[in-house]
């Protein structure tokens, strides 16, 4: 029963980290002095989650 909930966890960390990379995809495209803030301020926690997420997720996993 720990499998796929491992993979509902990585699933979600990696949703996480792309939706992090194309905020700061869609930062990079728009020039504006706000967009640097929402690559760092928006863009870069939501990767930095989806990272800490996953690496969690592979820590607290107990195997069968």
């Amino acid at each position: 029963m720990t499998g796929p909930v491992l993979q509902r966890k990585i699933r979600w960390s990696g949703r996480l980290i792309v939706i992090g990379l194309v905020v700061q995809m869609l930062s990079l495209l728009w020039t504006h002095p706000l967009a640097f803030l929402c690559f760092a301020l928006v863009g870069c926690p939501l990767v930095g989650a989806g990272i800490l997420f996953f690496l969690y997720s592979l820590v607290s996993h107990e195997p069968a």
